[in-house]
């Protein structure tokens, strides 16, 4: 048996073709997954901020609505990074000594157009829920 000479010539660029749109794909996920789970702490500390301010009792010179607005604006001050008309910031009372803000986030993945023509949503819904008691 003679060894064939020159049929492996292609072979190279036939198994890098192979492995790029799989280290590609594992490179673009763990990028995805950092910028999620960015958002998803920066939704954490926003609901636990506004929940903060909110249990601030209220007034004669603010009242629990002037209160719930200034939890709202706290609440969007930390979510600097994000778009704020992607964001959300509900404020419940359940009881009349506790306070919950829920931040919800709609995060447009990077491959979303990879996504959407797999027939899935380009987006994921990040939401965080934060309850506190109000003192006094």
């Amino acid at each position: 048996m003679k060894p064939r000479m020159g049929q492996e010539r292609g072979q190279d660029l036939v198994e890098y073709a192979l492995i790029l749109p799989l280290f590609l794909f594992l490179v673009i996920s763990v990028i995805e997954i950092s910028v999620l789970f960015f958002s998803y702490v920066t939704v954490s500390n926003a609901a636990r901020e506004g929940a903060r301010v909110a249990t601030t009792v209220a007034s004669d010179s603010c009242n629990q609505a002037c209160i719930d607005a200034l939890a709202r604006e706290a609440a969007l001050a930390l979510t600097t990074g994000l778009p704020n008309d992607s964001i959300q910031v509900n404020i419940s009372h359940p009881d009349s000594f506790a306070v919950r803000v829920e931040v919800r986030y709609r995060a447009d993945l990077l491959t979303r157009m990879v996504v959407d023509a797999l027939g899935g949503q380009g987006f994921l819904m990040l939401s965080s829920t934060s309850t506190m008691r109000r003192e006094g």
